[in-house]
């Protein structure tokens, strides 16, 4: 049999033993917590000659979903991707369009159009 104050140290380790287990177990066990961010990705585009402000708005927004389809693909834990358009015409550089879209927006509806903010300034810098 331990003596009085043995079983007394042996009991006080074991409860702080236990007690710090209940605490550290928890964090052991848990994943951590995932934190979710957002991709800003800006890109040029050269307008060709003779190219009509349309069309430069029409390659914009293809370019645009391809743009925010890769930073998705790329990046499981990206929520939200804001795809800058910007058009170049002789050296003047103007935002064609914007598209600010979380994950799942994108995932219920893949579609620029949708989620694009057109600067409709921009065709009047563009023109020859």
């Amino acid at each position: 049999m331990l003596p009085r104050r043995a079983s007394l140290g042996l009991r006080l380790t074991l409860a702080v033993l236990m007690g710090l287990g209940s605490v550290a177990l928890p964090t052991l066990v848990m994943p951590p917590v995932a934190q979710a961010y957002t991709s800003r990705v800006n890109l040029y585009l050269v307008r060709e000659q003779g190219e009509s402000f349309d069309t430069l708005v029409q390659r914009s927004e293809i370019i645009a979903r391809a743009a925010i389809q890769r930073s998705f693909d790329a990046d499981v834990l990206m929520t939200d991707v804001i795809v800058t358009i910007i058009g170049d015409n002789q050296g003047i550089s103007v935002p064609i369009l914007t598209v600010p879209v979380s994950r799942g927006e994108w995932r219920l509806s893949p579609d620029v159009t949708q989620w694009a903010k057109y600067f409709e300034a921009s065709r009047y810098l563009v023109i020859d």
